[in-house]
């Protein structure tokens, strides 16, 4: 048996939300097992892109991102082990690429799908198949890098933001990698990764103190072989902050940076040690991030019922600042508390009115709350009226995160005073949503 605090905690940063069933199975494990059977993606099948996601041939671009975004989000809320997903957009953050840059959505979900079927595959083994993705050739010029005229925008962020960090490489290094990348594209007819030989430098030069005529794979073999363990802490880091908290001690990392390069850059056992230690489960990771935007979505959508369509996710989360396959820039989303600014707060607001209005009708009824109910709705008492709207958003103690009382002291004196009982359910329903607890991940 386990603490159903921390298997919450555990499924609210794995799985998106807490969903009873899941908790209910998982409680009656060791946190080992609970974990072992998060990371188990079986029960997912094998995950198939939508066609039409994939087709080139689709006269509203527009449309095409509305339904990704719709399709990801029902992915994201519904698939058995959610944590496949939530890998994905970690991925999709860490190795970016952007809709809006590329212009070409299939590729952007090529790319989706190449991040989902590696999500906890070997990381030296993503990195060389996200090099040769058509997205990331295109979103980071190497499609136009060739010999004579080399373009170093993937060569440096290659290390300094994907593998390594700045400050772990030269100049020197960075202009030898974009000449071992130079020719790699993809051809336009077949939509493929191709290497055009003639547009390739194949003469020497020092990379990491090592003179020989380069290629881009061998790059990549070079930065894992040489400098694999600054590799392994930075992506430890990274997916510690994405997952516990911001700022890990120097000892967790080390731990977890011996596990991966012990396990030569398998990515399972990595989240394994991760979310088994001990300091995942402490207060400080328990009360350490806040839901992204789009994890925002996902929990208002599973709460509620409602589809991202429904929601208008397509154009709202733009005003959040996370709108989906769109990161700001080739650094990706910045973490935690870039999300707690009153410009992300107001797009978060968009999405609960939302939800409140499409939800208040059968809310009404569901609290006896409507005045045009059946007979024997009644009036709930305020203190009965807040805990059941908690309870519409997961927000209870059974699920691990009940309202505090600062925050739920406030919300019954305003329901006891408010007249209008229309009026008084749907802002009931938009203040819980906008609470502290409901933002927390």
């Amino acid at each position: 048996m386990s603490d159903p605090a921390d298997i919450s905690h555990l499924l609210r940063r794995t799985e998106f939300v807490v969903k009873p069933e899941r908790l209910a199975a998982l409680v009656a494990l060791t946190i080992d097992q609970a974990v072992d059977d998060i990371l188990d993606f079986g029960p997912n099948g094998d995950p198939q892109m939508d066609p039409y996601l994939l087709s080139e041939d689709t006269a509203d671009g527009w449309t095409q991102y509305a339904y990704a975004c719709n399709w990801w989000t029902e992915r994201m809320t519904s698939a058995p082990r959610a944590f496949q997903e939530k890998m994905t957009l970690f991925w999709h953050s860490h190795f970016t690429s952007s809709w809006s840059e590329i212009h070409k959505g299939f590729q952007m979900m090529v790319q989706n799908q190449l991040y989902r079927s590696n999500a906890l595959g070997n990381l030296e083994a993503l990195t060389q198949a996200m090099a040769i993705d058509p997205a990331m050739l295109v979103y980071l010029s190497n499609a136009s890098n060739v010999k004579g005229q080399p373009n170093q925008n993937f060569a440096r962020e290659l290390m300094e933001l994907f593998t390594l960090g700045i400050g772990n490489y030269t100049e020197d290094d960075v202009n030898a990698s974009a000449r071992a990348w130079t020719g790699y594209n993809y051809d336009g007819a077949s939509l493929a990764f191709v290497l055009n030989a003639d547009e390739h430098d194949d003469t020497a030069g020092w990379f990491f103190g090592i003179e020989q005529p380069w290629t881009g794979p061998q790059i990549i073999e070079a930065i894992f072989a040489v400098k694999g363990l600054l590799v392994a802490r930075f992506i430890a880091k990274a997916l510690w902050e994405f997952l516990a908290y911001i700022g890990p001690a120097p000892d967790i990392l080390d731990d977890l940076a011996a596990v991966l390069v012990g396990n030569q850059f398998e990515l399972r056992p990595l989240l394994a040690a991760l979310l088994k230690r001990s300091e995942f489960y402490s207060d400080t990771a328990k009360q350490g991030l806040v839901r992204t935007p789009i994890e925002y979505l996902v929990a208002l959508s599973y709460h509620s019922g409602l589809t991202s369509i429904d929601l208008g996710a397509e154009w709202r989360l733009d005003s959040t600042g996370q709108a989906m396959y769109q990161p700001p820039n080739v650094a990706g989303w910045k973490p935690n508390g870039y999300w707690l600014n009153t410009s992300a707060i107001s797009g978060r607001s968009g999405f609960a009115d939302a939800v409140a209005w499409k939800s208040s009708g059968p809310a009404n009824y569901v609290l006896g709350l409507s005045p045009d109910g059946p007979a024997s709705a009644k009036i709930v008492a305020a203190n009965t009226a807040v805990d059941l709207a908690a309870g519409m958003f997961g927000l209870t103690a059974d699920l691990g995160r009940a309202l505090s009382e600062v925050t739920r002291r406030p919300l019954v004196d305003w329901h006891a005073s408010e007249p209008n009982s229309y009026f008084r359910m749907r802002n009931l329903l938009f203040m819980t949503m906008l609470s502290p607890e409901m933002n927390m991940a």
